[in-house]
């Protein structure tokens, strides 16, 4: 076969050459100080491994199956026989300076196509999860002589987004999306042994656990950048094993970074001082569960919402947070005593807990209007908890509303079956999906 022949100049298969071979450089130049999961990773994409998403093919055998020339042939041509070091398909630039060391002189490594940072050698445990989110950006096809099966994932997607979620990152796309929870009240069905507070005839029917795997599986078939809950995560009177099984989904949802973002309404706070002898602080939990990652708690400056483009606000109920327990008061908050820290150029989101107009008249707890009107912040939409019905029992056009600037006010009902308008409906929660010009939602029942 003729050494010119041209078939090795083919742009088709230089991509999957070139990344097979500086891959494979770097994947001999790991010393065995570097985290494990990182050798596992690159091991896995060139050759094949744990790390491998479901049905991606590891480069090593796409190379064999797509490409009709040889790679030392290739290298030959663009390199020094033994590597690649002409590059027209990926880009590459000099390895980080702390990783020069591990390298042979001259050697470029590859750049994460997304952000643009070089990949490294030598990981710490405390960048592994920045490495993996780098490494994840590569396509899972790269271009060849041969189409593939149209597979576009490298890695693992749930390690994958863990690791994003553990840095902050997030996939480059143009819309957020959320799923928004409220009133769930976990530990309602102890009302009936405890005596304290109405219950519903069918409150037999209601589970917390169920509640809360069945919002748990929503997030994750949805695939959601976050979840945002508007209060009275918990009934007043809560039990351990209930909590612990709560915190089991918490664990799970935290894991594959799914971020919860919070804030509490009057039965969280009411949860600190339980009567029955078989409830425990309700506080204290959701303080532990903030300490472990589990929750964050919003407030009147921006939080961004899983790293993106989206910053989220919240007033929890009586303006009274989780540390600040013990002094709230109903209806002892005034607008003038809210002042919002500066956001970003994305949307903004509000969340609030207290009795809001324009969803109620003249026992409204907070003038919506006059909030939003003295705030420097300009909120996209606001989201609220605490109404245990849709207004005016429209079940269709009862939980979206506006207010007099135009703001969107949404609200999705309690989580649970709580109150009489729920006894023929379903309780649900709602997706938003959140972009710079519009807000779209979607109902998913519970």
């Amino acid at each position: 076969m003729c050494e010119n022949q041209p078939i090795y100049e083919s742009p088709q298969m230089t991509e999957l050459i070139e990344l097979y071979d500086s891959l494979s450089v770097l994947y001999s130049a790991l010393p065995s100080e570097t985290d494990p999961e990182w050798k596992s990773a690159l091991k896995s994409v060139l050759y094949g491994g744990e790390l491998l998403a479901e049905e991606a093919v590891c480069y090593g055998k796409q190379q064999n199956e797509r490409n009709l020339g040889k790679r030392k042939r290739y290298v030959r041509r663009h390199g020094n026989g033994q590597r690649v070091t002409e590059f027209s398909a990926i880009r590459v630039t000099n390895p980080r300076e702390s990783d020069r060391v591990y390298l042979p002189t001259g050697a470029k490594l590859p750049v994460a196509p997304e952000s643009g940072e070089v990949l490294p050698v030598n990981v710490t445990p405390d960048e592994i999860d920045w490495a993996i989110s780098l490494l994840a950006e590569f396509p899972g096809e790269p271009a060849a002589d041969q189409s593939g099966d149209g597979m576009d994932i490298l890695l693992d997607s749930e390690r994958v987004r863990q690791a994003r979620g553990n840095t902050g990152r997030r996939e480059i796309d143009d819309e957020t999306t959320v799923l928004f929870v409220s009133d769930t009240h976990l530990g309602y069905e102890n009302r009936e042994k405890t005596g304290r507070g109405s219950t519903v005839p069918w409150i037999s029917q209601l589970s917390s656990e169920e509640t809360i795997k069945r919002i748990t599986q929503i997030a994750m078939e949805r695939d959601v950048d976050a979840i945002i809950h508007t209060g009275d995560i918990l009934d007043h009177e809560v039990d351990q094993a209930t909590l612990d099984a709560v915190e089991t989904f918490l664990e799970t949802l935290s894991g594959l970074g799914y971020p919860v973002y919070c804030i509490i309404g009057s039965h969280d706070h009411n949860s600190v001082n339980p009567q029955h002898h078989d409830s425990i602080n309700g506080i204290s939990w959701l303080k532990l569960q903030v300490n472990k990652g589990h929750f964050t708690e919003l407030s009147t400056s921006p939080t961004s919402v899983a790293g993106g483009s989206v910053d989220v606000y919240g007033i929890s109920a009586g303006n009274v947070g989780i540390n600040a327990v013990g002094k709230f008061y109903p209806r002892e908050w005034e607008s003038s005593d809210i002042t919002f820290g500066a956001a970003s150029n994305g949307p903004n989101l509000l969340c609030l807990h207290d009795g809001l107009t324009p969803y109620r008249g003249i026992d409204a707890d907070v003038d919506l209007d006059q909030l939003l009107a003295q705030s420097p912040v300009s909120f996209d939409c606001v989201l609220i908890g605490d109404e245990h019905r849709p207004k005016n029992r429209d079940f269709e056009n009862g939980y979206s509303f506006e207010t007099n600037d135009g703001t969107p006010v949404f609200y999705t009902g309690p989580a649970m079956r709580i109150s009489e308008p729920y006894q023929d409906h379903e309780a649900f929660v709602t997706e938003l999906t959140v972009s710079v010009d519009t807000i779209d939602t979607r109902r998913h029942t519970l």
